[in-house]
Order: structure tokens, then sequence, then C-alpha cells
């Protein structure tokens, strides 16, 4: 059955939501100015997805989620305890990504309005540039460059 395009608008919301957090704690645990800088766009980028998609949510009539859940303070949580310098924050940054980027794929998998599946696809690709920069990071050992 297919999900209404308000519920999944608003998992998307709450998703983002939940990114923002946890990359703050990720900048803080970074030691090299240009990883944090990176991080710093990413979650702008997240933070600009919760503003189109609550605008969408909003002109469909529907309300936004505006509070994080459970989940995203535990993922917040997680990456906090794991983030110790550029490394481990950005293996941490990694699997919230690879989610992220998950949960924007099964939404493209629902049935969406022209606008939202634009949203949807903007996003997305977003997440995909967010995560690939993060692994081609990891495999580089940027940490180490820098020093």
């Amino acid at each position: 059955m297919a999900r209404d395009v308000i519920e999944v608008l608003n998992d998307l919301i709450q998703l983002d939501r939940d990114a923002i957090p946890a990359y703050d704690r990720a900048i803080e645990a970074c030691e090299h100015a240009h990883t944090k800088e990176r991080l710093a766009s990413f979650r702008d980028d997240h933070a600009r997805h919760v503003v189109d998609l609550t605008a969408h949510v909003t002109s469909l009539g529907g309300i936004a989620a505006q509070t994080r859940d459970l989940k995203g303070k535990l993922i917040e949580g997680f990456t906090a305890i794991t983030s110790r310098g550029d490394q481990s924050a950005l293996l941490a940054m990694r699997g919230n990504e690879e989610l992220t980027n998950r949960r924007y794929q099964a939404a493209l998998d629902e049935s969406l309005t022209a606008e939202a599946r634009a949203i949807v696809e903007r996003n997305y690709a977003d997440e995909q540039r967010h995560l690939a920069w993060i692994k081609d990071a990891l495999s580089r050992k940027v940490w180490e460059q820098a020093a």
C-alpha cells in the first residue's frame, strides 16, 4: 500500500532534522579545517532540505514534522561517542549518510506528486554527493594529508 505523500515527506524531514545535530557532533570532533568545512556544508544541505520539504508539506495542507525523535537522538549520541578525530567522525557520518541515502531512495519508490518527486530527487542527489565525498575522504585518509 502506497504511503501518503505528506507522510513520506515528514519521514524525510525527520531524517534531515536528525542529521543536523549528528553533523554538529562530527564537526566538533574533527581536527582539520577542510573536513570541518565540508561537513558543515553537508549539515547546511540537511537544513535546506528541512526548509524545502516543510514548505511543500505546508503547501499540500499538511503539518510538517517539527521535532526530532528518539532514533535521531540515538544517532547523535552514537556520533558523539564514536567521533574522536577526523577518521572516526567520517566513519560515523558514513553510516549516517548510508542510512539517509537508503531512505531517500526508498521515498522515490513511493507515489509522489511531481513537485514532491523533484524535491526528493534534488535532496537525494545531495545525499549521494555527501556519501561519495565521505567515502573518498576515508579512502584518501584526509586526516593524514592535513597533518
